[in-house]
């Protein structure tokens, strides 16, 4: 008979199959445990296998870099050798044109030296022999004069009185045409006899004499080469007034030469004007300056200038001329200064160029201040009062517009009050209350009557006129 089963017993064996279930539990899970290890251990294997592996291709890739720059640093120094070989050839080559170049230069140097010095020699020959023809020629000239002085000399007496008449004649017609139309006063026309005989010695004594010519001419072209350069500098007007002073007290001590050279300086001054004042107005007051510099330590040359001056504009004075009935047209032009070719307008325009810079002298204080001006402002009131005592011409209206742009601050500061009076008859006579011929030049000299009128109204509203450009030199 079976044995009965007790609940101890059923209890061990549910004890015995829990404790079974739990160590094959725990048998497994060792097992995963196990195998999850396992796969770290070849996850961990695989990784340094691969770390492995991707170091070994980054050395190598790391030699083939280091291998190929080496290559390129071997290239490029081989390069570098290469340009700086060529660069040392090339430099070696242009220093080697370049001597020859020098070598060149210094040969032709040389050479135009030698071809000038050559040309000297012969102009100078050339001079000398046309010297002595000269003197041949005036020898035999002479020896004839000797022969024939009776008879000359009475032709000249017989021509003097002639003239003489002739001039009597003529300064009476003048004076009858002054007195009746008003074109000059009898103080002018004596000034303008003065200025005609000078000119007149000036061109028996200097311009016919070859000899004076020949002795200067270095120091005409010194003369000419500083009146070209010319500008309104400060410091070059004084440079080039010094080197004209020293130029004529080398030379004082011969007066036919000293006069001479103070007449082509003159002569120069004014031709520069009729030029360069015409294009632009205050270039008149380098030039003005330069005179001032050159009078104050050469007193003859205002003189000489102003023969110049009234020879190329007879403004100047003023005097004005008319056309006589019994005169042509050629001998009428050749009286008013005018060229054969020359137009109304250029001619006016010229005439105004001379007269800015007859004024600008007028007005111009010396560089140097202990020095004074020996044509000061004095004889620009002089000039306008002139003016406004002569019938106006066509072109009075310009030569007013001119000088009262040049002189009318000078003046104004010399005389103030006194001033003021006399722009006041200016100021009426043409702006305010115009007499019929004044009115008359509206028509016949529409701008310049116009820039008269505008400069005069803006004076008069400012109370003074307004200082001209370049009046300072710079």
């Amino acid at each position: 008979m079976p044995k009965p089963v007790r609940q101890e017993d059923l209890d061990f064996v549910s004890c015995e199959n829990d404790r079974y279930e739990s160590e094959i539990f725990k048998w497994k899970n060792d097992r995963l445990v196990e195998a999850i290890a396992q796969e770290e251990l070849e996850f961990v294997k695989e990784s340094y296998e691969a770390k492995a592996r991707a170091h070994k291709i980054y050395e190598e890739a790391e030699q083939i870099r280091l291998k190929a720059m080496k290559e390129w640093q071997k290239y490029w120094a081989q390069m570098e050798a290469k340009y700086e070989k060529e660069r040392l050839e090339r430099r070696r080559r242009f220093e080697s044109e370049q001597a020859k170049w020098k070598q060149m230069a210094e040969e032709y140097d040389r050479k135009i030296k030698a071809q000038r010095q050559a040309e000297e020699d012969r102009k100078k020959k050339e001079e000398e022999a046309k010297n002595q023809e000269i003197l041949r020629i005036q020898n035999q000239k002479l020896a004839q004069e000797v022969a024939l002085a009776e008879e000359r000399k009475k032709k000249e007496e017989a021509l003097k009185a002639a003239e003489n008449a002739k001039k009597t004649q003529d300064n009476v017609k003048i004076v009858i045409e002054g007195n009746a139309k008003n074109l000059a006063s009898d103080e002018i026309l004596k000034q303008e006899e003065h200025y005609r005989n000078m000119l007149k010695s000036i061109h028996d004594k200097f311009s016919k004499n070859p000899q004076l010519k020949s002795a200067t001419t270095g120091t005409r072209k010194n003369i000419t080469l500083g009146l070209n350069i010319l500008t309104n500098g400060r410091a070059e007007i004084i440079k080039i007034a010094s080197q004209f002073d020293e130029m004529l007290k080398s030379h004082k001590n011969n007066l036919n030469v000293y006069y001479f050279l103070i007449n082509y300086i003159a002569k120069g001054i004014v031709k520069h004007a009729e030029v360069d004042v015409v294009s632009k107005e205050s270039a008149a007051f380098p030039f003005a300056h330069l005179c001032v510099l050159i009078s104050t330590q050469h007193p003859e040359f205002m003189e000489f200038l102003m023969t110049r001056l009234v020879k190329k504009c007879p403004y100047v004075l003023p005097r004005y001329h008319i056309c006589q009935t019994n005169q042509s047209r050629e001998e009428y032009k050749k009286q008013i200064s005018s060229k054969p070719k020359e137009d109304e307008d250029a001619y006016v325009n010229r005439m105004c160029a001379i007269v800015a810079l007859y004024c600008a002298i007028m007005q111009t204080e010396p560089l140097y201040p202990q020095l004074k001006n020996p044509y000061y402002i004095d004889n620009a009131w002089t000039y306008l009062a002139r003016l406004m005592n002569l019938r106006p011409q066509k072109i009075t209206p310009s030569l007013l517009y001119t000088c009262l742009k040049i002189t009318g601050s000078s003046l104004f500061r010399a005389y103030n009050h006194h001033a003021l009076k006399l722009f006041s008859v200016v100021y009426k006579s043409y702006v305010q209350n115009p007499p019929s011929e004044v009115r008359s030049l509206l028509t016949s000299s529409p701008a310049a009557m116009s820039r008269l009128r505008t400069l005069l109204e803006d004076a008069s509203k400012k109370g003074q006129f307004p200082v001209p450009e370049g009046q300072t030199p710079s």
